[in-house]
C-alpha cells in the first residue's frame, strides 16, 4: 500500500477515497472515524497542533497507484511527480520544520494583534466624531413582483410505428368475424402469422375457424390483415385494417384498462 493523500479534515479524506473508489480503485482510509462516525475532537488546521494520526488515503493494490496518483494529479491534489515530496520523511526533520516555523508564526500573531489594536482605536475615534444628527430614513423599498416561471415552448407529439398489440388484433378480427361469419378466416398481423395468443382472444362466431395466413396456402378463406399500429404512447392511436372485398381502413383505437375500443375512422383516412 502507498499513501497518496492526507489533510487535517476527515470530510477531505473521505471524499478523495470515495472518488477513488469510483475510479475502480480499492483504497483505505487511515485514522479515521470513530465507531460512533464523529469528527476527531481535536482537529486543527494549526501546524503545531496537528496530531499525529493525521487522516489519509492509502491504495491498496500496487497496480492501482499510478492510475489513481494520476487522478489526483488531475485533479489538482498531487503536486508533479518532480516536486513531491515523499511522504515518508524521517520524524527529526518534520521536527526540525516545525521548530523554525514556530518563530515566524508568533511574529504573524504580533503583527495580527497590532493591526486589530489600531483598527478598535480608529473605529473609536470615528464614533466620537460622528455628528449627532439622526440619519435620514432609508427610501421604502419598492415590492417587486416575483417574474413569472418561463413557460415551456409546445412542440409537437411524436408518433411512432409499433407492433400491432395482441389485444387490439384480436379485437379487430373479432369484430370482422362477427360481421361477415366465414366459413374460414385466414389473419395475418404485421404482414407475418398472429402469434398464439391472439387466436385464443379471438371472439369467433360458431361454424368459423381461424388460421394462420401461413396454413390457407390454397383454401378459400377471408383474408383479414392488421398492420401499421401508430402512437405516441399514450395508449391510443390509429391502426390499419384491410378485408378481402373491402376498402382498406384507417381506424382510431383506444386502450382502457385490457379492453380496446374502436372509436371509428381515424382523422384524414378516406
Amino acid at each position: 500500500m502507498r499513501k497518496v493523500f492526507s489533510s487535517q479534515r476527515l470530510e477531505n479524506v473521505e471524499a478523495v477515497a470515495q472518488l477513488l473508489r469510483e475510479a475502480g480503485i480499492e483504497v483505505k482510509i487511515e485514522h479515521g472515524r470513530s465507531y460512533r462516525g464523529h469528527r476527531r475532537g481535536n482537529f486543527s488546521y494549526d501546524s503545531r497542533k496537528a496530531p499525529k494520526d493525521i487522516p489519509a488515503v492509502w491504495i491498496v493494490r500496487a497496480e492501482d497507484q499510478p492510475r489513481g496518483r494520476q487522478i489526483l494529479r488531475e485533479l489538482g491534489l498531487l503536486e508533479s511527480s518532480r516536486d513531491e515530496l515523499p511522504s515518508y520523511l524521517p520524524t527529526a526533520s518534520r521536527g526540525d520544520e516545525s521548530g523554525k516555523a514556530r518563530p515566524a508564526f508568533g511574529k504573524r500573531l504580533k503583527l495580527g494583534l497590532l493591526a486589530l489594536i489600531a483598527v478598535v482605536i480608529g473605529l473609536a475615534v470615528l464614533q466620537t466624531r460622528k455628528s449627532p444628527e439622526a440619519a435620514a430614513p432609508a427610501a421604502p423599498t419598492i415590492a417587486t413582483r416575483p417574474a413569472p416561471p418561463p413557460v415551456e415552448a409546445i412542440t409537437d407529439v411524436q408518433v411512432f410505428r409499433i407492433d400491432v398489440p395482441a389485444a387490439l388484433a384480436a379485437r379487430l378480427a373479432g369484430q370482422v368475424l362477427q360481421q361477415r361469419k366465414p366459413a374460414l378466416a385466414c389473419l395475418t398481423v404485421d404482414g407475418h402469422d398472429p402469434k398464439p395468443g391472439v387466436l385464443e382472444a379471438m371472439t369467433v362466431p360458431p361454424r368459423t375457424r381461424v388460421l394462420a395466413a401461413s396454413a390457407c396456402a390454397g383454401k378459400d378463406g377471408l383474408a383479414i390483415a392488421v398492420h401499421d399500429y401508430m402512437t405516441d404512447g399514450s395508449g391510443s392511436g390509429e391502426v390499419s385494417l384491410d378485408v378481402a372485398g373491402q376498402q382498406a381502413q384507417m381506424l382510431a383505437v383506444e386502450r382502457t384498462g385490457t379492453r380496446w375500443n374502436i372509436l371509428g375512422k381515424a382523422q384524414g383516412a378516406r
